[in-house]
């Protein structure tokens, strides 16, 4: 079984996603690219990991791991060092959602802990019109055996 940051961790989300499929219809059509970056929590630790992740209407078409972000081109890049990532999925795993304050939309609303990347405002905006479809498929990790 993959681990997250693996774009296979992520299909498994996907294949989830595809089975709990009136949830998402219910929070409506969602269209993005989007990258998350995973930096590591000190310098020593190797280079930041980064999945590039497509949701096309109420599915996860799309995740692979990317080299250049220029090149992939995301609408936005949800950015943070893996102590607060695993904060997040430990939470998920133990309660089945994070935290109030330790959600997707709260962390990166205050940006020290998360912290969102765009070229282009319009398309940063998406986070914000998906956010409620990018948590409930980040929740669905309750789901996802722990390695």
């Amino acid at each position: 079984m993959a681990a997250f940051p693996d774009s296979e961790w992520f299909l498994t989300l996907g294949k989830l996603m595809h089975a709990e499929g009136e949830l998402f219809r219910r929070l409506g059509y969602a269209e993005t690219r989007f990258a998350v970056r995973v930096v590591p929590n000190n310098a020593g630790n190797g280079g930041d990991r980064i999945v590039g992740l497509v949701i096309d209407g109420y599915q996860l078409t799309e995740a692979r791991p990317i080299v250049d972000l220029n090149e992939y081109d995301p609408d936005f890049v949800i950015c943070g060092k893996r102590e607060i990532w695993d904060r997040m999925l430990s939470e998920i795993t133990e309660h089945g959602r994070p935290q109030l304050r330790h959600t997707l939309s709260s962390l990166a609303l205050v940006g020290e802990e998360l912290w969102l990347e765009s070229t282009d405002q319009l398309r940063e905006d998406k986070f914000y019109r998906f956010n409620q479809t990018l948590q409930e498929m980040l929740n669905l990790a309750a789901k996802v055996p722990v390695l």
